[in-house]
């Protein structure tokens, strides 16, 4: 967990390096506007906060606000492609909310890229200007992803969709949790050298959240599209698709369609793509 106790003459048994444990007041106090459409948990500890929504979701579904489920430290956290998310205690945020669209949404495979959007938003009101995105899902910056977003779906009897949204931002990874990991990391503090408040990283998230799902079932993908694209990693550039399966296929990235497919100019001509995973393409 990377928790650090010392022995301090005069004073005992102290801890190293103490962090803000998540509050429900400090984050509604950091917060410019109401978050009282918010039923916000918190717990000590947990599996995974999209598993406890998931299997407790009846016990929240009729409630008129937003369930949100945050905890200290998970044991089994997830990714996306059935990754392990990795945390430690006061070093990561993790959370997620149970959002309801009250209709069909036409184009619900790009959610994961507008959420992406809300996250950069975040950061860039933390004075963090340099944040990317990778399609579909990595929150980067210089190529290491720090932040990660899990959706599960269901459709309800009435035509309404419960989405589970579960996100996960590294502030201080615990030393051991990069080499445990099969790709490029980082955290807050070593993009930064500062120690952000988890609660105000929250309510900012919370609020922004708020917004943009709103817009998002009202008006769809399209009207986040460009946006996106500014934040696009990879926007232009030669890439190689993994998909599942099959052989990768080689690229350059011309940007995405409203449903949050990826257009690739690829030999055989623009292609376009559902799934997958890109990386840049390595010129020998």
């Amino acid at each position: 967990m990377d928790i650090h106790i010392i022995q301090v003459r005069g004073l005992g048994l102290c801890w190293l390096r103490p962090f803000e444990w998540i509050s429900e007041s400090k984050i509604r106090s950091y917060s410019n506007v109401s978050l009282l459409n918010y039923n916000i948990s918190i717990f000590d500890f947990l599996d995974s906060t999209n598993s406890y929504l998931l299997r407790n979701k009846s016990c929240y579904i009729a409630d008129e606000r937003t369930p949100v489920v945050v905890t200290e430290l998970q044991s089994s956290g997830r990714g996306t492609h059935n990754r392990g998310w990795f945390s430690n205690l006061g070093g990561s945020l993790t959370f997620s909310i149970l959002w309801r669209f009250e209709r069909s949404i036409k184009h619900l495979s790009s959610l994961s890229l507008v959420l992406g959007v809300c996250l950069v938003r975040v950061f860039q009101k933390l004075s963090l200007d340099k944040v990317q995105l990778k399609w579909p899902n990595d929150v980067l910056y210089n190529k290491r992803k720090f932040a990660g977003i899990l959706i599960e779906c269901s459709t309800n009897s009435d035509g309404s969709i419960t989405a589970i949204i579960g996100i996960g931002v590294n502030l201080k990874l615990a030393s051991h949790i990069p080499d445990s990991i099969n790709h490029s990391v980082t955290d807050l503090y070593h993009i930064s050298g500062k120690f952000y408040s988890r609660n105000r990283i929250l309510a900012l998230l919370l609020s922004e959240l708020d917004s943009v799902l709103q817009a998002f079932e009202n008006e769809g993908f399209r009207i986040f599209r460009n946006e996106w694209e500014s934040f696009h990693a990879y926007q232009g550039q030669n890439v190689v698709l993994h998909l599942p399966d099959q052989y990768p296929i080689e690229g350059i990235v011309e940007g995405v369609a409203d449903d949050g497919t990826l257009f690739l100019i690829t030999s055989s001509g623009r292609q376009q793509f559902a799934i997958g995973e890109i990386s840049l393409r390595v010129i020998v």
